[in-house]
């Protein structure tokens, strides 16, 4: 979990420009001419939903499946005075996203998103790369924000497949919003070694000493929700297994000093960049566990050279 810089583009700024060109006729019921009828509306939602995420209350939004057209908006007969969500839905895909190469400026928002990333890291997880842009806010339940940008995040594959299957929208249980919210001063994240396992073996929770009991609540629901236990313990154990050979290398050069020179050597790298990624807490691990350090240190090479 990261936080992001806001999107440099607003409905207001590319709307009229996502329209141009688009086919509007009787076989898509006059998208085009429905669309910029609710211009306004949407611009209007974009800044309810960034104050609303200011104040953490985005849970308060209520259920959209439909828009309708405003009454004061003359509209020729024929033209339903509503938008779908399967049309809205055909909207985002077909205008926003695009194809890959395309000069339209649909594109050009959805590439912006797609890019605003620390080394391409999925914000959710801060793990596994990027390769597509989430709905923080479902557009199947959320007309208004299906093309809104602080609504559409950079997203792996597999943080966006899980939340797509389970997300709910409550208090408790909203996912941290990646633009709007900071969780670095914060250490929400706790790993520990396994005692008397091999191979070397971690555990991942989320930490109990969170005051914010609803933040709390959330960062566990995220936890379990995308499966970040598992993710991290399986590369803290591909992690250890790679590091093994220098740790082995340290401690024989110095067995008096346990190896603490090499733990905590990484142990600063990793907290200096992010005090609670999976790294720093695998090194705060082994560090800490008076098992690994008295016991399974001096056996790691029996073990893992044989």
């Amino acid at each position: 979990m990261y936080r992001l810089n806001l999107p440099k583009h607003s409905i207001q700024e590319f709307f009229d420009d996502l329209l141009k060109g688009r086919h509007n006729n009787e076989k898509n019921n006059f998208i085009v001419t429905r669309l910029s009828n609710i211009k306004s509306d949407l611009v209007d939602a974009e800044k309810q939903y960034i104050s609303l995420a200011e104040g953490k209350l985005l849970h308060t939004i209520p259920v959209q499946k439909i828009i309708n057209i405003p009454d004061i908006v003359e509209l020729s007969d024929g033209i339903p005075r509503s938008i779908l969500d399967w049309e809205i839905e055909k909207v985002y895909s077909n205008y926003l996203v695009d194809t890959p190469g395309s000069q339209k400026v649909g594109r050009e928002v959805y590439e912006s998103i797609l890019s605003n990333t620390y080394y391409n890291l999925c914000p959710y997880c801060s793990h596994r790369e990027v390769k597509t842009v989430d709905h923080y806010l479902p557009k199947t339940k959320f007309l208004s924000f299906a093309i809104t940008p602080v609504n559409l995040l950079p997203c792996c594959s597999d943080c966006n497949k899980d939340k797509l299957d389970n997300y709910e929208i409550d208090a408790k249980k909203m996912l941290i919003h990646p633009y709007f919210e900071e969780t670095r001063h914060i250490k929400w994240l706790k790993c520990e070694v396994k005692e008397n396992l091999w191979p070397i073996t971690f555990t991942y929770e989320v930490a109990n000493d969170i005051q914010d009991s609803v933040l709390k609540s959330r960062i566990n629901y995220q936890f379990s929700l995308l499966n970040l236990g598992k993710l991290y313990a399986d590369n803290a154990a591909r992690e250890f297994n790679y590091r093994v050979k220098s740790l082995i290398r340290e401690y024989n050069t110095n067995p008096s000093n346990k190896a603490l020179e090499f733990i905590n050597d990484n142990l600063e790298s990793y907290s200096s960049e992010n005090a609670n990624s999976w790294q720093t807490n695998m090194f705060r691990a082994l560090k800490s566990s008076k098992w690994f350090i008295e016991e399974a240190l001096p056996n790691v090479q029996a073990y893992y050279q044989k």
